[in-house]
């Protein structure tokens, strides 16, 4: 079984697709077959019709996979039925509190050159089957197994962490509402884009990734804050108005040897010093370790 690194969708995965850009997008070697899987944590009803009611899908089927769990099938309606090429099926599926959904398409890439006999939905039919009746949802991993998967190791005591799709919320007390604890409200720490992969060999991967620590360091108002297996580059503090109050926004460029994270930050004038002191020892207790 492939699960998504710190997600909870699974399928065993065909021999033909592998991830190339993140480990939640998996394509096959010419790209004319993708799977793309997105988790989030359920907010309302709004929120999770992104996924559960989406426009211009048709609904092909639902139910229950397990106890708890939900299930619906669409068809993408964008693409002819008629197509021979071009065609996308979405799986979603939501227990109390969380939703996510996985998408299977085809396509040529809208070049001739990648055409096949009977066309590409013909060529993957099978391998499409067997995948969705492989479909499965695992409970949820704990953070710090989530970031085991994902590669990335940091100090989580105190910070009451949650993941949030391939994101990684952080927060001084634990949410009180599904709008904090989904970052949407509230002081918080995000850690963004876990999923992503380091593309090239490991001596240019280095080369790009210390031009870009370079490139950070020298912004007017950063400083760099050194921890054992990673630097970062803390930039200048942004100050904005939210209604009657005063709110604040931080950004923390990480870089490991190859790999490069973004943290970012929001918080409120009581929170301040707090955040400002996580975010350091984030930083120093953070390793990416080479993809």
């Amino acid at each position: 079984m492939y699960f998504v690194p710190g997600g909870r969708i699974g399928f065993q995965r065909p021999a033909a697709i592998a991830p190339w850009t993140s480990s939640w997008h998996l394509l096959s070697s010419d790209q004319t077959f993708q799977v793309e899987v997105r988790e989030a944590l359920r907010i309302d009803a709004d929120w999770d019709d992104r996924m559960w009611e989406p426009a211009r899908h048709v609904l092909v089927a639902s139910g229950l996979v397990s106890p708890g769990i939900e299930h619906r099938h669409f068809r993408d309606q964008r693409f002819d039925e008629r197509d021979a090429d071009y065609g996308a099926s979405t799986h979603v599926f939501r227990d109390d509190h969380w939703i996510g959904q996985i998408r299977i398409s085809t396509s040529t890439l809208g070049s001739p050159l990648l055409s096949a006999p009977g066309g590409q939905i013909a060529r993957w039919r099978d391998v499409i089957d067997a995948l969705v009746s492989s479909l499965t949802v695992r409970p949820s991993p704990s953070a710090a197994k989530a970031l085991a998967e994902l590669r990335v190791s940091l100090t989580l005591e105190g910070l009451n962490p949650r993941l949030v799709g391939d994101q990684l919320i952080l927060g001084l007390a634990q949410p009180a509402t599904p709008l904090e604890a989904s970052g949407a409200a509230g002081s918080h720490i995000l850690l963004s884009r876990l999923s992503l992969l380091p593309l090239g060999n490991p001596e240019k991967l280095e080369q790009t990734t210390n031009a870009a620590f370079a490139l950070y360091q020298g912004t007017p108002g950063s400083r760099v804050i050194a921890g054992s297996h990673c630097r970062g580059v803390v930039l200048r503090e942004n100050r904005r108005i939210d209604g009657d109050e005063v709110a604040f926004s931080t950004k923390v460029m990480a870089f490991g040897r190859t790999r490069q994270l973004e943290i970012s930050s929001h918080y409120g004038v009581g929170d301040r010093d707090r955040i400002l002191q996580a975010l350091e020892l984030i930083v120093l207790s953070l390793s990416l370790p080479d993809g």
